[in-house]
């Protein structure tokens, strides 16, 4: 194993159990508060799955600048221009829909939510958000083999 990926992968397994233990205490403190009747129940949910949420948030992020500063020269600039070239490809494919959906004939458009019978703005910005990230990481992924393939 590369010597240089051990520390991150202890490293990584720290940050999770990290996070681990934040969601832990932040559950037992939010149920607390819940039970208590100083906030109610939909309003504890927000809480702990926000603070999880970005707790993991922040931990990828950490594990991502560990990971990037690790790899060597060639594979840093491979996800540089695979992130550039095709996340911004993904933004190109996906950006019109926004322009589109601003017309009042986008009024007709009928748009399946990947929340399971729900039609409220959040469900639907939540799908949209979903699908430009999952065509940035294709555009991202098609580069990156790309740019390998070029200098292989």
């Amino acid at each position: 194993m590369n010597k240089n990926l051990t520390p991150l992968i202890v490293r990584s397994l720290i940050g999770l159990l990290a996070v681990m233990v934040v969601a832990f205490v932040v559950g037992i403190a939010v149920g607390y508060l819940s039970a208590s009747g100083a906030i109610d129940q939909d309003q504890a949910t927000v809480w702990v799955i926000g603070i999880i949420a970005a707790a993991l948030m922040a931990g990828g992020m950490v594990i991502s600048v560990a990971w990037m500063r690790s790899i060597d020269e060639a594979a840093r600039e491979a996800h540089k221009a695979a992130w550039f070239w095709g996340g911004c490809g993904g933004m190109l494919a996906c950006g019109p829909l926004f322009v589109l959906a601003t017309l009042p004939q986008a009024r007709r458009w009928t748009v399946p939510s990947m929340f399971e019978g729900r039609t409220d703005p959040a469900a639907y910005a939540a799908t949209g958000a979903f699908a430009v990230l999952l065509v940035m990481i294709l555009g991202y992924t098609i580069v990156w083999a790309w740019w390998w393939w070029r200098r292989r």
